[in-house]
């Protein structure tokens, strides 16, 4: 049994169910190509407009997308969990560069293996390529309907809605601590820097955050909290 399969077996129940599924009829070269690498916490191991050479299966651990093109900015945007493939996206699309880079938020483990050597297999199972148009077609509709929000809210809720979004995306055991600046803030929400400060020391007011300078504390009392502000607003949230 080679190291991939091992720690296949190794994984939870639904996991391993999930891979089991998608590589039912790798051959065993595949398996043979993959390579086991940990990383640690706050490793970028995807830059986006780099040459997408290379495949990466998450089995254990915490990524985070981040968004990269707006000048002087950092903003997360989705985080993704135990069991994603990365770089599959851009093989579906026939992109030669990666679309998006990607950030380790806790030590993490992957199966790697060259882009080639991966679509030779990928391109011909049906099956594994079933099971990732699912993934992405469910990510494309979630951007979609989320655009959709931040046309509709008003700007003291989509503050709201850029805090509860951070706390989904950096918390880590129930409490998400992160530095994000008056410009980012407002460039992300998409509301002017007065309405940003006031509603920030309204809310920090009311207990619903804790802020050091611009950096803001959020626990898990504090998001459920903010999620209650936003039920005034929203029908249904996506967790």
């Amino acid at each position: 049994m080679n190291e991939a399969i091992r720690q296949i077996k190794k994984l939870g129940t639904e996991e391993r169910a999930y891979l089991e599924t998608y590589f039912a009829d790798a051959p065993f070269w595949l398996m043979d190509a993959f390579q086991v690498v940990w990383m640690p916490k706050n490793r970028t191991f995807i830059t986006e407009g780099e040459a997408a050479e290379d495949i990466y299966i998450l089995l254990k651990g915490d990524v985070v997308a981040e968004e990269h093109r707006v000048k002087d900015m950092t903003y997360g945007f989705i985080r993704f969990h135990p069991i994603e493939v990365f770089g599959v996206m851009e093989l579906m699309l026939e992109k030669d560069e990666y679309q998006t880079t990607l950030v380790t938020t806790a030590e993490s483990v992957f199966l790697k293996t060259a882009r080639k050597t991966f679509q030779r297999w990928f391109e011909h199972d049906f099956q594994a390529y079933r099971m990732e148009c699912k993934k992405v077609g469910r990510y494309l509709l979630k951007q979609a309907r989320k655009d959709r929000l931040y046309v509709l809210l008003q700007g003291v809720e989509r503050i709201y809605l850029v805090l509860y979004k951070m706390y989904q995306a950096y918390a880590v055991n129930g409490t998400c601590s992160l530095y994000i600046s008056r410009k980012d803030f407002t460039e992300t929400a998409g509301v002017s820097e007065r309405t940003v400060t006031r509603t920030l020391k309204a809310l920090e007011e009311k207990g619903c955050i804790t802020r050091d300078g611009w950096r803001i504390l959020l626990t898990g009392e504090q998001y459920e909290m903010i999620r209650g502000l936003l039920e005034d607003k929203m029908y249904e949230f996506e967790e």
